[in-house]
């Protein structure tokens, strides 16, 4: 690391802690009931809103892209993010205030600092294989770590483990560097069992053995139960910090259906909950409108992530209403948006046609806290217009909400 970025870091703690102070950030924090749960430890920002729609408050509006952006915008070598502590540190920081300059949301500066190495992590740690590259998101190898029942392991050495060698290096020296007035975050375990299954056995190979090999399915998918569980035991050892509720992250939930999620997966997500005492976020870039009968009985659900791919809010708000047992309130949601689509290769009156469309939804069915959220951007324009088009999309929501149409 150079002496100029050794300088570097103090000046950018100190600007994040002026804009932390800001009116603009205490309008923001002002947003959300529960601003100290909301950085869930993965660098986003998942809260739920204080205000309430039907007495004429505006819901969040958040709005993320991929690092492989900022990267462009800030000037950062996507690999070496991942391999210096120093460096994650200062980018980390750039991109923090450069998000709250550049994007007018409702998304607040804190003063959380997550150990974060993006979709790689769980698998990682039981063993997968992985690659940083200099332009692209972390990650894993396509050749499977599990190959029979002789790989599964019942109990799990974290101390001696090579990626938390890493994961504490970084946490480590990260804490070295930035003081007292902020926390660092130790990588907390969000993927559900199925997708580091898949991710394990590989995608074609697990899904096969659901139907021709169930029992040995089944026994990975509890390996990988286990090693959660301990994994937070370990981690609450390691840092002192108390647990709390835990996330569930299922991008591939909607590979299986409905019927073979509750049979195979959900039990897995109920025991997890169980483990927690609930989960906050439960999230799926996948079409989950089928599932949401089944991922309701699961239990407490604080926030629920109706992803990308459920374009239609329709009938999955439809079906969480209707799937909500009557002595449990309704989670809360995450009304996302397909970014390449509503926001980058739209026109300004067909973004907000479909903001329309979303809020509509709302009001027909009497929600009344939600969120508004763009993530997971990637560019199509360059970096600079596909943040100018998000930051205007921004503007669009919060205009649509402020008309009421």
């Amino acid at each position: 690391m150079s002496n100029a970025t050794t300088g570097t870091i103090p000046s950018l703690l100190d600007r994040v802690l002026h804009l932390y102070e800001s009116v603009e950030n205490k309008r923001r924090l002002g947003c959300w009931s529960n601003p100290e749960q909301a950085l869930r430890g993965e660098i986003q920002w998942h809260g739920l809103a204080r205000g309430d729609a039907t007495s004429g408050d505006l819901m969040p509006v958040t709005a993320e892209c991929l690092h492989t952006v900022w990267a462009e915008l800030i000037g950062f070598r996507m690999d070496r993010l991942f391999q210096d502590p120093d460096t994650f540190l200062e980018n980390f920081l750039r991109m923090k205030i450069k998000k709250f300059e550049e994007l007018p949301d409702d998304t607040p500066i804190d003063l959380n600092i997550p150990v974060w190495f993006g979709v790689i992590l769980e698998a990682a740690i039981l063993g997968q294989e992985y690659t940083f590259s200099p332009t692209e998101e972390p990650s894993l190898s396509r050749s499977p770590v599990i190959e029979d029942e002789s790989d599964l392991a019942e109990s799990f050495d974290f101390d001696a483990n090579p990626f938390l060698s890493i994961a504490k290096r970084f946490y480590e020296r990260i804490r070295s560097l930035v003081g007292p007035e902020f926390h660092v975050v130790f990588p907390r375990w969000f993927r559900g069992p199925q997708g580091v299954a898949l991710y394990l056995r590989g995608f074609e190979t697990f899904l096969m053995d659901l139907y021709v090999n169930p029992d040995f399915a089944m026994r990975l998918l509890r390996t990988v139960t286990e090693a959660e569980k301990q994994y937070v035991a370990w981690r609450r050892s390691f840092t002192g910090e108390p647990t709390g509720l835990g996330d569930l992250f299922n991008d591939d939930i909607p590979l299986l259906s409905p019927e073979d999620y509750v049979r195979f997966i959900q039990p897995l997500e109920k025991e997890i909950h169980d483990f927690y005492g609930g989960i906050y976020y439960w999230h799926s870039c996948g079409d989950i409108t089928k599932h949401i009968e089944g991922i309701s009985s699961i239990g407490r659900i604080e926030l629920l992530d109706l992803g990308v791919s459920m374009e239609d809010k329709e009938q999955g708000i439809a079906n969480l209403l209707e799937a909500t047992p009557a002595d449990r309130p309704v989670p809360q949601v995450e009304l996302r948006v397909l970014a390449h689509k509503h926001i980058q290769n739209a026109s300004e009156q067909q973004t907000r046609t479909y903001m329309e469309g979303i809020l509509g939804t709302c009001r027909r069915h009497g929600l009344t806290r939600y969120v508004l959220r763009s993530s997971g951007m990637s560019q199509v324009h360059g970096a600079a217009e596909d943040i100018r088009q998000l930051a205007r999309w921004v503007e669009i929501s919060r205009d649509v909400q402020a008309s009421g149409t």
